[in-house]
């Protein structure tokens, strides 16, 4: 590719992860800046780049991350941001294509490893090359594939399915541990969800008796060469030399190495209250990394600790907020003032009643500290596989209704 051409193709991709930006109306210009945020875009328009790599339930939409990193100016190229609810790097991806250093954490071993692969330079020649060697391997020991009896395997893998699964597994987990490796097992932890026998859409896996069945290899390798093209377009925008790095931990004790004073800006997304538990949803995933769990976690298996989101009950939401309350106070310990918090949240309703999570963690993150400069609410559209359809949400003009949206904080 000449210089002309990779130019031209990185100023078309730069107007590719910027034209989806949210639309803007100014609700109210008072002491506290409020503002409404509409996104009517697909989740495939915001799939962009190597978004596209992981698909994560529960994720919010990658512009969200953009548009505050674009309102937020970081006071100096030392600066860098952290995400503490890091999920599958949206914030890193975005931080990266503006070059701004970025960090995240999470208590998924899987979700930090899809962070770093999504933003990690990697030999896409390499990965092509290991990935003609497994389809070598595959097809030539096809008739000896085989996977040991299990009631979990059985319920949700045909028994084709499950053993194409287990060799794959298997040819990745013998490759030398790195780059190269960690993409791979994305791109097959990728695929686990799409040949079994649950829904593709649904959040929490449910059995989909009209599913056809889908060959695993196939659709393990076109996985890795979509991502691979997706990947050499993301690495033409982003310099080697921009930090990004997911860490396995708990945001409740944040690191050492996040104590400098540097992080000017903490973008967090919690999970909704009522809405899931991550850890079930993503069992066939985890099911499918025990073989390399290990490797990742040092066998301490952080995300069994999660933070319940589901049922709201009086227990679940009481200990919902003080978890809220903890890993709030661990940023506000770590950052220097004038630094900002911006938190993505929503409502919920529990029994019909609605339950007023913005107000209460403006409430909790106030009393910490921090100083609330903005609110912007955002409209959720409703309908499978989109962030949008033609109506939108009962999220704005009715004090009563439901919010979702984006509070920022300064310290």
């Amino acid at each position: 590719m000449s210089s002309s051409e990779e130019f031209s193709l990185s100023s078309s991709m730069d107007d590719t992860f910027r034209k989806f930006a949210p639309i803007v109306s100014v609700a109210c210009s008072k002491k506290v800046k409020i503002t409404e945020w509409d996104i009517p875009y697909t989740i495939k328009q915001l799939s962009y780049l190597t978004h596209s790599h992981y698909r994560y339930y529960g994720k919010f939409p990658s512009v969200l991350a953009g548009k505050i990193l674009d309102d937020i100016k970081r006071p100096s190229d030392s600066h860098y941001i952290l995400d503490n609810f890091c999920g599958s790097g949206t914030s890193l991806v975005e931080a990266r294509l503006r070059g701004i250093e970025s960090y995240g954490v999470d208590i998924n071993w899987i979700s930090v490893l899809a962070s770093n692969v999504k933003v990690r330079h990697v030999d896409v020649d390499e990965v092509k090359n290991k990935l003609n060697s497994i389809v070598v391997l595959f097809e030539r020991d096809k008739p000896y594939h085989s996977t040991p009896p299990d009631p979990f395997l059985a319920k949700w893998f045909e028994p084709e399915a499950a053993s194409a699964l287990n060799a794959l597994s298997g040819y990745i987990f013998s490759l030398e541990r790195g780059a190269v490796r960690d993409f791979l097992f994305i791109a097959f932890i990728g695929i686990v969800r799409r040949v079994s026998k649950a829904f593709d859409g649904e959040v929490r896996p449910h059995i989909n008796k009209a599913k056809k069945p889908r060959e695993a290899l196939s659709a393990f390798s076109k996985k890795v060469l979509d991502m691979c093209k997706a990947h050499i377009e993301y690495m033409i925008l982003t310099p080697d030399s921009v930090r990004a790095e997911c860490l396995l931990s708990d945001n409740l004790c944040l690191p050492e190495k996040f104590e400098d004073k540097k992080c000017y800006l903490v973008i967090s997304h919690p999970p909704y209250l009522n809405s899931f538990n991550y850890t079930p949803v993503f069992s066939l995933e985890l099911f499918w990394g025990k073989r390399f769990e290990a490797e990742y976690t040092d066998d301490i298996a952080l995300y069994k600790e999660e933070m319940k989101a589901h049922p709201a009950d009086e227990k679940t939401t009481e200990k919902y907020f003080q978890h809220l309350k903890k890993c709030y106070s661990e940023t506000f310990r770590i950052q220097a003032p004038g630094a900002h918090l911006a938190i993505v949240i929503g409502d919920c309703t529990r029994n019909g009643k609605l339950v007023s999570v913005l107000d209460k963690t403006i409430e909790i993150v106030e009393q910490i500290g921090y100083e609330l400069v903005e609110i912007n609410y955002r409209t959720t559209h409703f309908g499978l596989g989109k962030y949008a359809y033609s109506h939108r949400a009962d999220y704005h003009g009715d004090e009563k209704g439901k919010k979702d949206g984006v509070l920022v904080f300064r310290k």
